[in-house]
Protein backbone atom coordinates (compact mmCIF):
# COMPACT_ATOMS: atom_id res chain seq x y z
CA UNK A 1 0.00 0.00 0.00
CA UNK A 2 2.72 2.44 0.94
CA UNK A 3 4.63 1.44 -2.16
CA UNK A 4 1.61 2.29 -4.33
CA UNK A 5 1.15 5.66 -2.64
CA UNK A 6 4.85 6.42 -3.04
CA UNK A 7 4.75 5.53 -6.75
CA UNK A 8 1.70 7.75 -7.23
CA UNK A 9 3.42 10.67 -5.54
CA UNK A 10 6.51 10.17 -7.68
CA UNK A 11 4.33 10.08 -10.78
CA UNK A 12 2.51 13.30 -9.82
CA UNK A 13 5.72 15.11 -8.93
CA UNK A 14 7.37 13.96 -12.16
CA UNK A 15 4.40 15.07 -14.24
CA UNK A 16 4.28 18.51 -12.62
CA UNK A 17 8.04 18.88 -12.99
CA UNK A 18 7.84 18.00 -16.67
CA UNK A 19 5.01 20.48 -17.21
CA UNK A 20 6.86 23.23 -15.38
CA UNK A 21 10.08 22.58 -17.28
CA UNK A 22 8.23 22.63 -20.58
CA UNK A 23 6.56 25.93 -19.74
CA UNK A 24 9.81 27.51 -18.59
CA UNK A 25 11.62 26.43 -21.75
CA UNK A 26 8.94 27.05 -24.35
CA UNK A 27 7.29 30.23 -23.01
CA UNK A 28 10.28 32.60 -23.46
CA UNK A 29 11.01 31.22 -26.92
CA UNK A 30 7.42 31.55 -28.12
CA UNK A 31 6.98 34.99 -26.57
CA UNK A 32 10.20 36.20 -28.18
CA UNK A 33 9.14 34.83 -31.56
CA UNK A 34 5.76 36.58 -31.53
CA UNK A 35 7.24 39.80 -30.15
CA UNK A 36 9.84 39.92 -32.93
CA UNK A 37 7.23 39.23 -35.57
CA UNK A 38 4.97 41.96 -34.18
CA UNK A 39 7.87 44.42 -33.98
CA UNK A 40 9.04 43.74 -37.55
CA UNK A 41 5.52 44.16 -38.90
CA UNK A 42 4.90 47.29 -36.84
CA UNK A 43 8.14 48.89 -37.97
CA UNK A 44 7.31 48.00 -41.56
CA UNK A 45 3.81 49.48 -41.43
CA UNK A 46 5.09 52.59 -39.66
CA UNK A 47 7.60 53.09 -42.44
CA UNK A 48 4.83 52.79 -45.03
CA UNK A 49 2.71 55.32 -43.20
CA UNK A 50 5.55 57.80 -43.08
CA UNK A 51 6.92 57.45 -46.61
CA UNK A 52 4.53 55.35 -48.75
CA UNK A 53 7.10 55.26 -51.55
CA UNK A 54 7.94 51.64 -52.34
CA UNK A 55 6.20 48.36 -51.52
CA UNK A 56 8.00 45.67 -49.50
CA UNK A 57 9.89 43.28 -51.73
CA UNK A 58 9.00 40.24 -49.64
CA UNK A 59 5.26 40.87 -49.30
CA UNK A 60 2.88 38.52 -51.06
CA UNK A 61 0.32 39.96 -53.49
CA UNK A 62 -2.55 39.36 -51.09
CA UNK A 63 -1.01 40.95 -48.01
CA UNK A 64 -2.33 44.31 -46.78
CA UNK A 65 0.96 46.26 -47.21
CA UNK A 66 0.99 45.74 -51.00
CA UNK A 67 -2.67 46.71 -51.31
CA UNK A 68 -2.24 49.80 -49.15
CA UNK A 69 0.81 50.90 -51.13
CA UNK A 70 -1.19 50.41 -54.32
CA UNK A 71 -3.99 52.65 -53.05
CA UNK A 72 -1.50 55.26 -51.85
CA UNK A 73 0.25 55.25 -55.23
CA UNK A 74 -3.06 55.79 -57.03
CA UNK A 75 -3.90 58.64 -54.64
CA UNK A 76 -0.57 60.32 -55.36
CA UNK A 77 -1.12 60.10 -59.12
CA UNK A 78 -4.64 61.50 -58.73
CA UNK A 79 -3.27 64.43 -56.72
CA UNK A 80 -0.75 64.97 -59.53
CA UNK A 81 -3.57 65.53 -62.02
CA UNK A 82 -4.12 62.08 -63.58
CA UNK A 83 -7.55 60.56 -63.84
CA UNK A 84 -8.43 57.65 -61.58
CA UNK A 85 -8.42 55.17 -64.48
CA UNK A 86 -5.04 56.39 -65.78
CA UNK A 87 -3.59 56.24 -62.27
CA UNK A 88 -4.84 52.68 -61.85
CA UNK A 89 -3.20 51.57 -65.10
CA UNK A 90 0.11 53.26 -64.28
CA UNK A 91 0.26 51.83 -60.76
CA UNK A 92 -0.70 48.39 -62.04
CA UNK A 93 2.30 48.48 -64.39
CA UNK A 94 4.66 49.70 -61.65
CA UNK A 95 3.61 47.38 -58.83
CA UNK A 96 3.86 43.87 -60.21
CA UNK A 97 3.02 42.21 -56.87
CA UNK A 98 -0.62 43.23 -57.45
CA UNK A 99 -0.79 42.19 -61.11
CA UNK A 100 -2.77 39.02 -60.36
CA UNK A 101 -5.87 41.15 -59.77
CA UNK A 102 -4.98 44.60 -61.11
CA UNK A 103 -3.75 43.66 -64.60
CA UNK A 104 -7.08 42.21 -65.81
CA UNK A 105 -8.79 45.40 -64.61
CA UNK A 106 -6.14 47.58 -66.29
CA UNK A 107 -6.59 45.77 -69.62
CA UNK A 108 -10.33 46.49 -69.57
CA UNK A 109 -9.67 50.12 -68.73
CA UNK A 110 -7.44 50.38 -71.81
CA UNK A 111 -10.37 49.13 -73.88
CA UNK A 112 -12.58 51.98 -72.66
CA UNK A 113 -14.52 50.20 -69.91
CA UNK A 114 -15.20 52.26 -66.81
CA UNK A 115 -13.33 51.37 -63.62
CA UNK A 116 -16.42 50.29 -61.69
CA UNK A 117 -17.54 47.99 -64.53
CA UNK A 118 -14.03 46.58 -64.96
CA UNK A 119 -13.78 45.77 -61.25
CA UNK A 120 -17.19 44.12 -61.35
CA UNK A 121 -16.27 42.00 -64.37
CA UNK A 122 -12.91 40.91 -62.92
CA UNK A 123 -14.18 40.10 -59.42
CA UNK A 124 -13.17 36.56 -58.42
CA UNK A 125 -14.09 34.37 -55.42
CA UNK A 126 -10.36 33.98 -54.74
CA UNK A 127 -9.93 37.69 -54.01
CA UNK A 128 -8.88 38.36 -50.43
CA UNK A 129 -10.98 40.61 -48.15
CA UNK A 130 -8.31 43.33 -48.56
CA UNK A 131 -8.60 43.24 -52.35
CA UNK A 132 -12.40 43.33 -52.15
CA UNK A 133 -12.25 46.30 -49.80
CA UNK A 134 -9.85 48.15 -52.12
CA UNK A 135 -12.05 47.32 -55.13
CA UNK A 136 -15.15 48.72 -53.44
CA UNK A 137 -13.24 51.88 -52.56
CA UNK A 138 -12.03 52.30 -56.14
CA UNK A 139 -15.50 51.63 -57.53
CA UNK A 140 -17.02 54.29 -55.27
CA UNK A 141 -14.19 56.73 -56.02
CA UNK A 142 -14.75 56.28 -59.76
CA UNK A 143 -18.02 58.16 -59.38
CA UNK A 144 -15.90 61.31 -59.18
CA UNK A 145 -15.75 64.20 -56.77
CA UNK A 146 -13.08 66.21 -55.04
CA UNK A 147 -12.26 63.67 -52.33
CA UNK A 148 -11.03 60.76 -54.47
CA UNK A 149 -7.44 60.89 -53.27
CA UNK A 150 -8.51 61.36 -49.65
CA UNK A 151 -10.87 58.37 -49.86
CA UNK A 152 -8.10 56.14 -51.22
CA UNK A 153 -5.63 57.27 -48.56
CA UNK A 154 -8.20 56.75 -45.82
CA UNK A 155 -8.95 53.24 -47.07
CA UNK A 156 -5.23 52.45 -47.11
CA UNK A 157 -4.90 53.61 -43.51
CA UNK A 158 -7.85 51.41 -42.50
CA UNK A 159 -6.21 48.36 -44.08
CA UNK A 160 -2.94 49.13 -42.29
CA UNK A 161 -4.73 49.45 -38.98
CA UNK A 162 -6.56 46.16 -39.49
CA UNK A 163 -3.28 44.45 -40.34
CA UNK A 164 -1.65 45.87 -37.22
CA UNK A 165 -4.57 44.76 -35.03
CA UNK A 166 -4.33 41.25 -36.46
CA UNK A 167 -0.66 41.14 -35.50
CA UNK A 168 -1.52 42.45 -32.02
CA UNK A 169 -4.05 39.65 -31.69
CA UNK A 170 -1.39 37.10 -32.62
CA UNK A 171 0.90 38.45 -29.91
CA UNK A 172 -1.83 38.48 -27.28
CA UNK A 173 -2.88 34.92 -28.13
CA UNK A 174 0.68 33.55 -27.92
CA UNK A 175 0.17 32.48 -24.29
CA UNK A 176 -3.04 30.66 -25.18
CA UNK A 177 -1.27 28.88 -28.03
CA UNK A 178 1.52 27.85 -25.67
CA UNK A 179 -1.00 26.49 -23.18
CA UNK A 180 -2.71 24.56 -25.96
CA UNK A 181 0.55 22.94 -27.04
CA UNK A 182 1.60 22.05 -23.49
CA UNK A 183 -1.80 20.69 -22.48
CA UNK A 184 -1.99 18.68 -25.70
CA UNK A 185 1.44 17.06 -25.66
CA UNK A 186 1.84 16.64 -21.89
CA UNK A 187 -0.77 13.86 -21.54
CA UNK A 188 0.78 12.02 -24.47
CA UNK A 189 4.24 12.27 -22.92
CA UNK A 190 2.89 11.07 -19.57
CA UNK A 191 1.08 8.16 -21.25
CA UNK A 192 4.25 7.07 -23.06
CA UNK A 193 6.28 7.42 -19.86
CA UNK A 194 3.82 5.34 -17.83
CA UNK A 195 3.67 2.60 -20.46
CA UNK A 196 7.47 2.51 -20.67
CA UNK A 197 8.14 2.41 -16.92
CA UNK A 198 5.17 0.58 -15.39
CA UNK A 199 4.36 -2.90 -16.77
CA UNK A 200 1.16 -3.16 -14.71
CA UNK A 201 -0.18 0.14 -16.01
CA UNK A 202 0.86 -0.78 -19.55
CA UNK A 203 -0.97 -4.09 -19.29
CA UNK A 204 -4.09 -2.38 -17.96
CA UNK A 205 -4.13 0.45 -20.50
CA UNK A 206 -3.34 -1.62 -23.60
CA UNK A 207 -4.88 -5.03 -22.82
CA UNK A 208 -8.12 -4.50 -20.90
CA UNK A 209 -11.40 -3.00 -22.15
CA UNK A 210 -11.44 -0.47 -19.32
CA UNK A 211 -7.89 0.64 -20.07
CA UNK A 212 -8.53 0.91 -23.81
CA UNK A 213 -11.66 2.91 -23.01
CA UNK A 214 -9.61 5.28 -20.85
CA UNK A 215 -7.05 5.73 -23.63
CA UNK A 216 -9.74 6.33 -26.26
CA UNK A 217 -11.55 8.82 -24.01
CA UNK A 218 -8.28 10.64 -23.31
CA UNK A 219 -7.39 10.89 -26.99
CA UNK A 220 -10.89 12.15 -27.85
CA UNK A 221 -10.81 14.80 -25.14
CA UNK A 222 -7.28 15.78 -26.11
CA UNK A 223 -8.09 16.27 -29.79
CA UNK A 224 -11.41 18.00 -29.03
CA UNK A 225 -9.77 20.37 -26.56
CA UNK A 226 -7.02 21.27 -28.99
CA UNK A 227 -9.48 21.99 -31.81
CA UNK A 228 -11.76 23.96 -29.52
CA UNK A 229 -8.91 26.09 -28.16
CA UNK A 230 -7.53 26.69 -31.66
CA UNK A 231 -10.97 27.76 -32.82
CA UNK A 232 -11.42 30.10 -29.86
CA UNK A 233 -8.07 31.76 -30.47
CA UNK A 234 -8.60 31.92 -34.23
CA UNK A 235 -12.08 33.47 -33.96
CA UNK A 236 -10.99 36.39 -31.80
CA UNK A 237 -12.21 39.47 -33.66
CA UNK A 238 -10.34 42.74 -33.74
Amino acid sequence: MMRSIFDSLILIIGTLSFAGASALIIAPLLTRHWARRWLRARLGTTSHKATAITPPTTAAPSTPPSITDFLDAIARDVRSGFSLAASFVQCSDRQTENESWSQPVARRLLHGITLSDALLECALPTWTPEIRFASRTLALASAGGSGVAHALEHSASILREQHGLALDRDVQSAQAQLSTKVLTWLPIAVFVWICATDPVARLFLLSTPAGIGCVATGITLNVSGRKWMTRVVGNVSV
